[in-house]
């Protein structure tokens, strides 16, 4: 994203110690709303730590990772975002 792109955050929820936080902006390639999801584990509050992406099919939305993989108890554990 450019730097004078905004987002905007719909919905934090606490999950495992940590914060699933769900966002919008603007896409500069599509004209179009997109949405993605972002998960803080714990550790994120006082280090750095790894990120792992998911890219969702063209039919799937930002919910289908934070819904169907349960993965945020395993992300906590250790420390990815």
């Amino acid at each position: 994203m450019g730097e004078n792109q905004a987002i905007t955050v719909r919905k934090e929820i606490s999950a495992h110690g940590g914060k699933i936080i769900q966002v919008t902006h603007k896409s500069t390639s599509t004209g179009t709303n997109m949405n993605f999801t972002v998960y803080l584990p714990p550790a994120a509050m006082t280090q750095k730590c790894h990120t792992l992406y998911y890219l969702s099919g063209l039919t799937c939305t930002d919910d289908n990772f934070t819904q169907k993989a349960g993965a945020f108890k395993d992300a906590s554990e250790q420390g990815l975002i």
